[in-house]
């Protein structure tokens, strides 16, 4: 608990007490050496608006909560949907463009059904020789 309050306070600017989180909890198995996901619940939707819209500010120098990752934490049916989204977009990819598709990423934006699949060109280091 104290954790995770001091990164929404020292990452988010969030004072958050501890009855602003409705239930926090390990996933997974324990392993000798093995990190595992802790799933955090706000109270209030809009501190977990506020956290996944400002992750950028999660790579801030602060060595305590260096290599710390956050997601939102998706319905099976919704983690589906995006793969089946990123598979067509993969698929529309390959019949209209000459490039290969492993030089793209892609990535699905927004929410509910302005859901969309945007494409990122990964970055190519040239190659000296």
């Amino acid at each position: 608990m104290t954790f995770v309050k001091d990164l929404l306070d020292g990452v988010f600017d969030i004072q958050l007490a501890d009855e602003g989180i409705e239930k926090m909890f390990r996933l997974g198995r324990w392993a000798e050496g093995k990190a595992r996901p802790l799933l955090v619940s706000f109270k209030d939707i809009a501190h977990k608006e506020t956290v996944l819209s400002n992750l950028a500010k999660l790579k801030a120098p602060i060595e305590k909560f260096r290599g710390v990752g956050i997601s939102p934490d998706l319905h099976p049916k919704e983690r589906e949907e995006i793969k089946r989204m990123v598979s067509e977009a993969k698929q529309a990819h390959i019949e209209s463009e000459s490039d290969e598709v492993e030089n793209y990423r892609f990535i699905v934006v927004g929410k509910g059904m302005r859901r969309r699949v945007i494409k990122i060109q990964n970055k190519t280091v040239p190659v000296q020789g």
